[in-house]
């Protein structure tokens, strides 16, 4: 069982998010903390893998409107793939699919709470949230 220091757990997603604001262009932040505060419902509603097919789809349009939400997804799980020690590639949707149903499970919930996290803190770290 994965036991969390709560300090832990915030600075993992402070963190993450610091990486996504030197990742993103700073005429995106804003719209970033939006995609961030809709991760919850996102990953309630569609999960992991779902997650990463689109971190991936956006992180390879050409379209530079749309770039930085494959940023956000991709950073989002390599900040998951970190704190929760499972082995997944990221940038494979197919390792999440195949994965054990427990497994995946718990680290979905584990995602949940990490995207709760990283709505508490975008604003501070991205600005507030800009309507898209």
């Amino acid at each position: 069982m994965l036991k969390l220091d709560t300090r832990n757990f915030s600075q993992s997603a402070y963190s993450g998010l610091e990486r996504v604001k030197d990742a993103v262009d700073a005429n995106n932040h804003k719209k970033a903390t939006s995609i961030v505060q809709s991760l919850p419902s996102y990953i309630s509603t569609w999960g992991l893998h779902r997650l990463a097919g689109d971190g991936i789809k956006y992180a390879q349009a050409k379209s530079e409107d749309t770039k930085y939400k494959g940023q956000v997804y991709q950073e989002f799980l390599k900040t998951l793939k970190d704190l929760s020690k499972v082995a997944f590639d990221h940038t494979n949707p197919k390792t999440l699919i195949r994965m054990d149903l427990t497994v995946y499970t718990g680290l979905n919930r584990l995602a949940i709470e990490l995207a709760r996290e990283w709505s508490f803190w975008a604003p501070t770290i991205l600005g507030e949230a800009e309507d898209l």
